[in-house]
Formats: structure tokens, C-alpha cells, sequence
């Protein structure tokens, strides 16, 4: 009887010590790349100050596993339940809501995951890295935006802008590096004198604006647009 049940335990213990081999190698077979190289995160432009990089999984696809360690701001551009895998863990679900903003530091530790979309989905995303500070806000004078303000921290200032007809513009200058986003609604546009430049900005695009420049970001003929503006502070 002893002889039968030291066979049983010590066949578990080979069993529990194959299934953690195999999950291991698993795992480590998983190609792991920086977020400015997996194939579904599209770095659009960078400079001195940001690196913008715009997430779209399409339903049934399945990111690679990617890591961020770059302090970050991030948008939501879908509202889907999706699965999120972070390395060494067991799949979960998680919630993409639109709009929904956030920075990370990435002080304690890079965070490496994977995303799967599930069919008839689509999880949409900006990453806004950010590469170097700015230095007009190192003179003390930097503030926030009065209102509309969805954080701020020591890198980065998130904003949420509502135009309509009772907001139809709004007008700002002496700010940092700044890129808006388009979430929902018509088109809007981004204006500035200075550099001659105007685009237009519809269906989650962006807008890069360059700082310290007098700028107008305006519905023109549209009735309603929501924006997510992030400044570099």
C-alpha cells in the first residue's frame, strides 16, 4: 500500500513539474517586443518630445507580447470587452471604455502584456510616450488648464475639450507640446497662424501642436466634437 501511494505522489510530482516546464516554455517561446515594434502598434510621428503610437486590434487578432517602460499617456478610442494577458499570468478580461484617459510612470518596473480582440470587436488606442520634458514649464509658470483637466503629472497633463455651439473654439498659447485626438463627433480643426499650418482632424485622428504658438483648435461647421488633448509639460 505505501509502495502504490509513493508511485501516485511521485507521479504527480513528474506531472505538476512537466505542466510547469511546458508553460515555461510557452512562455518563453512568446516573441517579446519594445511597443514601437509590435506590428499592431504603428508609431504615426515623433520627435524630440513624444513618440505617438496608435493601437488598433482587429476582432479575432492577438497582439504580441509588448512591453511599455516609457512613461505614457493613453486614450481609448472603443468600447469593447477585450482579454489581457500579462506575462507569467492567466489571461483576464478587461474593459476599454471611450475616451477613458490615463498616464502611467512606469516607476516601479516596465509592464509587458498581450492583448486579444474577440470577433466582431475592435480595441482602438492611442500611446503617447514621452521622450524628453519641455523646458518652458522648468520656469515656474506652467499651470494647468483651469477646468477639463483629466490629470496631470510631473511629465504630462491630460485634457478632455467639448466643442459645440456654445464652446465652438478654443484659443491657447504658451504651452507645451501638446497632441489632440479626435473621440468622437465631427471633424474639428487645429490652427496656426505662425507656421501656416491647419489640418483637419476626424474619425480618432490627431493633431501634433507645436509649442508656445498661438493655436486654435475650432468646430468650423461641425455641431459637436470631444477631444482628448495631452500637453507636455
Amino acid at each position: 500500500m505505501k509502495k502504490m501511494l509513493d508511485k501516485k505522489i511521485m507521479y504527480c510530482h513528474t506531472a505538476l513539474c512537466m505542466f510547469f516546464l511546458l508553460s515555461l516554455a510557452s512562455t518563453s517561446a512568446q516573441q517579446i517586443v519594445p511597443v514601437r515594434l509590435e506590428p499592431r502598434h504603428v508609431p504615426v510621428v515623433q520627435n524630440k518630445y513624444m513618440r505617438v503610437i496608435q493601437a488598433e486590434i482587429e476582432g479575432g487578432d492577438t497582439s504580441l507580447f509588448h512591453v511599455h517602460e516609457t512613461p505614457s499617456a493613453f486614450v481609448f478610442l472603443t468600447d469593447v470587452t477585450y482579454d489581457n494577458q500579462v506575462l507569467g499570468e492567466p489571461w483576464k478580461k478587461a474593459v476599454s471604455t471611450k475616451g477613458h484617459a490615463w498616464y502611467s510612470s512606469f516607476e516601479n518596473g516596465p509592464s509587458t502584456h498581450r492583448v486579444a480582440s474577440p470577433a466582431g470587436t475592435n480595441v482602438h488606442a492611442y500611446d503617447i510616450e514621452i521622450l524628453s520634458p519641455y523646458g518652458f514649464s522648468r520656469g515656474g509658470s506652467w499651470k494647468p488648464f483651469s477646468n477639463d483637466t483629466l490629470f496631470v503629472s510631473d511629465k504630462c497633463a491630460g485634457y478632455r475639450i467639448e466643442l459645440n455651439s456654445n464652446q465652438p473654439g478654443i484659443q491657447i498659447k504658451e504651452r507645451g507640446p501638446m497632441v489632440a485626438i479626435h473621440v468622437s463627433g465631427d471633424a474639428f480643426t487645429v490652427e496656426q497662424d505662425e507656421t501656416k499650418q491647419r489640418k483637419t482632424v476626424q474619425n480618432n485622428g490627431y493633431a501634433v501642436i507645436r509649442p508656445d504658438l498661438e493655436t486654435r483648435i475650432s468646430l468650423g461647421n461641425s455641431q459637436h466634437a470631444s477631444i482628448v488633448l495631452f500637453e507636455i509639460r
